[in-house]
């Protein structure tokens, strides 16, 4: 009969338990940085914003944990933006107000870097992170919507004047005209979904749809109606080009009813309420008293163009509405040429053309990045497009889809599904 101490020495010992572990993989992070930064940058009551701060941790942290891949397309366009901010910041020497005036050119350097960390983190994988950033757009757009209704039909009280500005819905943003904006790439997102996605995820993207539409609509921004539209049809032109199946355009007739329908739908709801009916019967007027005469928009514009062809330098950042009018051009493209002169003015049209081909080019390629690059490159589209009525250069938005674009155009296609057609792309 064996001792104690040989029973203890002969019994199963137990293996130490394991410590627990906290650690988060360097992806998983990344990913929830980059998301909640996105969710977040649709609140944008002033600069600097609230998702800025998180984009800084973005623009800090995905370096570190290597989750970054960058190519030429991102580093040429981010070259393009430094050089812009080079000369910008030149052109606030001859500014009336230095420091608001280097302020906003730091704000441009930040956004665009901003756009470089999103082209490499999405160039790096890009198939999940580029749907992680889109679907985390789409739902900041319904949190700035919901803000949008809250204060615009009065469904909280007290949050008419936070929500609204001048009776036009601006959710949370400080200006109708940039909530309206931000509204479409999300539009864009959804109605790819409904064209392209599977049945069950076109009626969920087409309930998703109502309210943004709603929105836009009672942002009664007439540039942001334009350009929407503008980004719609060419996703549907690219859509349509690149169907092969009698089924696609059979989807595009039912989705094309429904839309029409449920537009009209909503509007005849909305013009019940006298407010809506009378802001959108005036907004749709295309003789407005700010846009006429020698202190309206194109009067301004007038004086602008005058000025680029006198001063090959640029006249520095704001002195244009602190001295020779009460407000800046309302055209993005003159404004840069103000601010950074003539070559400033030609490096960004440069920047937006070599995007706009870029992602264009990435568009119509036969790959399952083909639904983030249609949708990157229709918002961006529209955007540009924009930016003739209106001084979009710190929309975060514009910055968001280019990055996408920069991002996408240097990945490396994932292969495709051999169950798949080629021209059977979902989102």
């Amino acid at each position: 009969m064996p001792t104690s101490a040989e029973a203890a020495e002969t019994a199963p010992r137990l293996a130490p338990a394991a410590p627990i572990s906290l650690s988060i993989r360097a992806s998983t992070l990344a990913g929830m940085l980059v998301a909640i930064a996105t969710m977040l940058s649709t609140i944008v009551f002033s600069e600097p914003a609230i998702a800025d701060g998180l984009m800084v941790m973005v623009i800090g942290v995905l370096p570190v944990l290597h989750v970054l891949k960058f190519g030429n397309a991102a580093f040429v366009n981010y070259s393009a933006w430094i050089a812009l901010f080079a000369l910008g910041f030149a052109g606030t020497m001859l500014s009336t107000t230095f420091q608001t005036a280097f302020v906003h050119q730091l704000v441009t350097l930040f956004l665009a870097t901003g756009a470089f960390v999103i082209a490499g983190y999405v160039a790096k994988d890009p198939e999940p992170r580029a749907k992680l950033v889109l679907v985390c757009y789409v739902a900041a757009c319904l949190i700035a919507t919901a803000a949008a209704f809250a204060g615009y039909f009065r469904l909280i009280p007290s949050t008419y004047d936070l929500f609204t500005n001048y009776d036009r819905a601006r959710g949370t943003f400080k200006d109708p005209n940039v909530y309206g904006a931000a509204v479409a790439p999300a539009i864009v997102s959804v109605v790819w979904v409904m064209l392209r996605g599977r049945p069950a995820h076109a009626l969920m993207a087409a309930a998703v749809a109502l309210p943004l539409v709603i929105g836009l609509l009672i942002s009664f921004s007439r540039g942001a109606w334009v350009s929407t539209i503008f980004s719609v049809f060419i996703l549907i032109g690219i859509v349509l080009f690149r169907s092969r199946r009698s089924s696609d355009f059979n989807r595009f007739g039912k989705v094309t009813i429904i839309g029409i329908v449920g537009l009209m739908s909503a509007l005849a709801v909305a013009t019940q309420i006298d407010q809506v009916r009378d802001l959108l019967g005036q907004r749709a007027n295309l003789d407005q008293s700010y846009d006429e005469g020698p202190n309206g928009r194109f009067g301004g514009q007038q004086k602008a163009r005058a000025l680029i062809v006198e001063h090959p330098f640029g006249i520095g950042t704001h002195t244009f509405r602190d001295t020779y009018h009460h407000e800046e051009p309302h055209n993005v493209y003159l404004t840069q040429f103000l601010n950074a002169g003539w070559l400033g003015g030609l490096i960004y049209i440069m920047t937006v053309a070599v995007t706009l081909y870029l992602g264009f080019r990435t568009a119509l390629q036969r790959t399952r990045l083909q639904g983030p690059a249609v949708i990157a490159f229709a918002s961006f589209a529209g955007l540009a497009f924009e930016g003739f009525v209106i001084d979009s250069d710190h929309w975060r938005h514009f910055f968001l889809m280019a990055g996408l674009i920069w991002g996408l155009a240097d990945a490396t296609p994932p292969a495709s599904d051999p169950r798949r057609r080629a021209d059977d792309i979902e989102a």
